[in-house]
């Protein structure tokens, strides 16, 4: 734009400066020195034109260009920083780190705002459809459906972009440019339904704001005798198990009474505006009043909610043990047999009568000796032996020294998660070691610890015994990786049995813990550990984003694009459950972070009494503008509605007095 400015100003100072001198070459008359044919010449040369002649027209010319190249360069900066239909930017309006940051910081607060307006949108949306019924609100769930898997991709990229994927600078402005896009198609898609649904609602009608009022109010007495259950629930946890067990839900009842007081100012003040004919200022109330009732609907169930789960985990715990010790049996075992196996490659041994030896060490494809938990062995010529192993079925471990109670059955062997933990652990006995075959001379099958011993005769040939590499690749981890989570893993259950017997303890945390413990070792043997792995996980993604959902006026971006990625990965398959565990923690802690620097939102004791101060924090009054996110001007406290960024708080009011 500077150098378009500068040669403009150029061209037009050089046209100045030439002016007058062509003007008076132009305008000079030509001497006369004699006549005749010199006067003939004379006149001659003056209609011939001269070269100085065109400085004028040229310079008007280089004028025109300079001025047709100026709106080139404003119509393609223009056009650079134009949105498309969808919302994404064409390109990126600058380049280097400080414009990446700038975009970053941006796709924050859009995340943050599209997140707040998914949310808010679907808590309308429950009490529209209690009202109204499924089929009267299906149009604006689908749209509520379609920003969610917007916000759900827009989290996903922001995830990956967190944890440097792509690398490439130009890259990651694309990608940022994507999430940008994502958030604003998701906030389109809710404006382009919210008028659609106020008319459905109609609660700028005097009739549908009294039905609407009567609801909430049933609600509100429901989770008032509710809250008051919650606190004799919270003293119970608090009595029967550790400190720790009760923290992702304490101060839950005072914040839900403190939504319940505020709730109760605004339906009172409904009621009023409602008789009063006021319907615009009385639906205003009354999405207050309904998005304070939620929120305490939230603190409740997550009280009770809790309790469920600490009661479930407390059950959970000796069948969790139980099937701790066979994987970490198992494990032992296999470290003794690669340790054997390797020091008997390492001295040259060959086995009589030829043959291979190991867990899933094998010559060839059809004659391989297989053991140990997930070794694909459907072989022709195979000695199975242990739970996981394919293909057991045509050659199942016999004899009077077989698996008791199992002849029949494959245990654990495609990892499966059993209906309840009596039948994981039920599933998991009988794998503690080896199960020989009778007769000796036909061999021996080393039983359920993964484990295949020489077998004379199975594998026609001679074959050395195989070398450190394959046992490293039997049992996927050095020998001494192996050994040491064989060593952690005793510690840890050791600590967990003590802390068991002493009787005070957090049942959540323990499972936890026995699940770390073994996790390492894990080969699908006890399905119960996966059991216990899921219900730690689905009870602290549960606590996160409740934590979320009733804070959302100060937790940031990245403790939500955390919570969102814990949640997809609880719906993948197999469940990643460690995984969205770490991730839920991670983003409850983060979210804390954000409530604490973020402070008291209001000051004040009649705020504070009157729950205010607790409803900005939850969001329920706004106190930022509908397009930036950012703090408002004094007075544009609005409770937020179904839609998106441009129709979220198209109820705002005035502040209460």
């Amino acid at each position: 734009m500077r150098v378009a400015h500068a040669v403009l100003g150029a061209a037009v100072g050089a046209a100045w400066l030439v002016l007058p001198a062509v003007t008076e070459a132009v305008d000079a008359p030509a001497p006369v020195t004699g006549a005749g044919p010199v006067a003939s010449a004379t006149t001659n040369a003056q209609d011939e034109t001269s070269p100085v002649d065109l400085i004028l027209p040229v310079a008007t010319l280089g004028v025109v260009g300079v001025l047709a190249a100026y709106a080139y360069v404003r119509r393609t900066r223009r056009a650079r920083i134009r949105t498309t239909p969808g919302g994404a930017p064409a390109g990126p309006p600058a380049h280097g780190p400080a414009a990446l940051r700038e975009l970053d910081e941006r796709t924050r607060r859009l995340l943050v705002q599209a997140d707040d307006c998914v949310r808010a949108s679907r808590e309308e949306l429950a009490f529209a459809e209690a009202r109204s019924g499924t089929a009267a609100v299906e149009p604006f769930a689908r749209a509520l459906r379609e920003a969610e898997g917007e916000l759900a991709a827009a989290f996903g990229m922001r995830q990956r972009y967190d944890e440097g994927v792509p690398a490439e600078e130009s890259a990651r402005r694309q990608a940022l440019a994507g999430i940008v896009g994502r958030c604003q198609e998701a906030g389109r898609r809710l404006d382009a339904a919210a008028a659609g649904f106020d008319a459905m609602r109609g609660l700028e009608q005097g009739e549908g704001v009294r039905e609407a009022l009567a609801l909430a109010e049933a609600r509100f007495r429901e989770l008032t005798a509710r809250t008051g259950s919650a606190e004799g629930v919270l003293a119970e946890l608090a009595e029967r198990y550790g400190p720790s067990a009760s923290t992702p839900v304490t101060g839950y009842a005072e914040q839900a009474k403190d939504r319940l007081v505020f709730a109760t100012a605004r339906l009172n003040d409904a009621h009023q505006s409602a008789d009063a004919a006021d319907h615009l200022r009385a639906a205003a109330r009354l999405r207050t009043a309904e998005s304070a009732i939620a929120q305490t609907a939230t603190f409740v169930h997550a009280i009770e909610r809790l309790a469920t789960e600490l009661s479930e985990a407390t059950e959970l715990i000796p069948a969790a043990l139980t099937g701790a010790e066979v994987e970490v049996a198992g494990a032992r075992e296999r470290l003794a047999w690669a340790v054997e196996v390797a020091a008997a490659g390492a001295s040259g041994v060959v086995l009589e009568g030829g043959g291979s030896a190991g867990a899933g060490v094998a010559g060839s494809a059809e004659e391989t000796v297989g053991g140990g938990a997930g070794v694909a062995g459907a072989a022709e010529k195979t000695t199975a032996g242990g739970a996981g192993v394919a293909g057991a079925a045509e050659a199942p471990v016999g004899g009077d020294g077989g698996v008791p109670g199992a002849a029949d059955e494959t245990l654990g062997g495609d990892g499966g998660v059993p209906g309840t933990a009596r039948e994981a652990v039920e599933g998991s006995r009988g794998l503690r070691g080896p199960a020989p075959v009778a007769g000796a001379d036909q061999g021996t099958a080393r039983g359920a610890a993964g484990m295949t011993g020489p077998a004379p005769g199975a594998v026609e040939g001679s074959r050395s015994m195989p070398g450190p590499a394959a046992v490293a690749g039997a049992v996927d981890v050095p020998l001494g990786e192996l050994r040491a989570r064989v060593v952690h893993a005793d510690f840890a259950l050791g600590s967990v049995r003590e802390e068991v017997v002493g009787g005070v303890y957090d049942p959540l945390d323990v499972l936890r813990r026995i699940v770390r413990a073994v996790e390492p070792l894990a080969t699908g043997r006890a399905a119960v550990v996966p059991v216990a792995g899921v219900l730690v996980a689905r009870s602290a993604v549960a606590a996160a984003s409740d934590y979320v959902t009733t804070h959302r006026g100060a937790v940031g971006a990245t403790a939500r694009t955390r919570l969102a990625e814990a949640q997809r990965l609880l719906g993948t398959e197999p469940v990643e459950a460690s995984t969205a565990d770490a991730l839920a923690r991670q983003a409850r802690e983060l979210a804390e972070q954000d409530v604490r620097l973020h402070g008291t939102p209001v000051v004040g004791p009649a705020e504070h009494a009157s729950g205010i101060g607790g409803a900005v924090l939850g969001g329920i009054l706004l106190t930022g503008t509908p397009t930036d996110g950012g703090p408002a001007a004094s007075g544009s406290l609005a409770p937020p509605s179904y839609g998106g960024p441009d129709t979220r708080t198209r109820r705002g009011t005035p502040p209460p007095h």
